[in-house]
């Protein structure tokens, strides 16, 4: 049976995401106290036990008819003694049939691995939304353009009006989206910085701890990228920052339009991913 799961679903919820996510407790833990709805989590239920389920998160696109509701599809997973039996394909076909009845565009998704796109797309999914991705190495010197400093909750508007600088199609985020990440990587990874010139913010980068003196900026965004980076690396004293951020060189997502909308090029990002 295919259901919403209810409050008395926890325990079960989380013990299926363990079992199919392992490794990052510190994560799982983080999500459900922050992010998890019963109310937008689909499960399959058989005799009594969650076999599969997904998380069917509510987000803004905007394209080239407007802006419009989505889903994100997140936490698809199948425990391992149920897989192979097609469950997955009808969480999804229900999640369509909820969309549609709710007046959402599109369904959209990030799979895991780069063979799951193949996998997706028998469902009707697109390869739409990409990053750019590189590498710096700390310089010797930093250059004194600008002033480091953490982000915060007060920083938000800015960083709304640097992202939506982006790209024209774009997943939006709420106050609550911004600020949740803001906390995720606070409590989790390295933290959020911002580089301020004249009272301005001109860039802003999530990062994540990536390994012995390296790190990771999961979205960087603004004009002042490099001495952003070239600021964060002096900052935490780390040999190398990979910055990845809008562009069109390597595919993060994908969409599935319930209409015959055409599908164009875009960016979204740190959707927990």
């Amino acid at each position: 049976m295919i259901r919403f799961a209810a409050q008395q679903d926890l325990n079960a919820v989380i013990d299926l995401w363990t079992r199919c996510f392992p490794g990052d407790e510190a994560f799982r833990e983080w999500f459900f106290a922050n992010i998890y709805r019963s109310d937008v989590t689909l499960v399959d239920e058989e005799d009594g036990v969650l076999c599969a389920m997904v998380q069917m998160l509510p987000y803004q696109l905007r394209d080239s008819r407007g802006v419009r509701p989505v889903t994100y599809i997140y936490g698809a997973c199948t425990a391992p003694e149920y897989r192979r039996q097609h469950r997955m394909d009808r969480l999804l076909q229900a999640s369509f049939e909820l969309d549609v009845k709710q007046g959402r565009a599109a369904s959209i998704l990030i799979p895991q691995e780069e063979w799951l796109y193949g996998f997706y797309e028998q469902f009707g999914y697109r390869t739409a939304f990409y990053v750019s991705d590189r590498i710096v190495t700390c310089a010797e010197t930093q250059n004194t353009a600008g002033t480091l400093r953490r982000i915060t909750g007060a920083d938000i508007p800015a960083l709304n009006r640097l992202y939506m600088q982006a790209q024209d199609m774009r997943l939006l985020r709420s106050q609550s989206d911004w600020e949740q990440q803001i906390a995720l990587f606070d409590a989790l990874g390295a933290g959020v910085y911002g580089l301020e010139q004249d009272g301005t913010l001109t860039a802003y980068a999530f990062v994540w701890n990536d390994g012995a003196d390296k790190l990771w900026a999961q979205e960087i965004c603004g004009v002042q990228q490099d001495e952003l980076a070239q600021a964060i690396l002096h900052q935490l004293h780390c040999r190398t920052l990979r910055l990845t951020g809008a562009g069109a060189k390597q595919k993060l997502g994908c969409i599935r339009y319930h209409d015959d909308t055409s599908v164009q090029n875009g960016y979204f990002n740190l959707l927990l991913n």
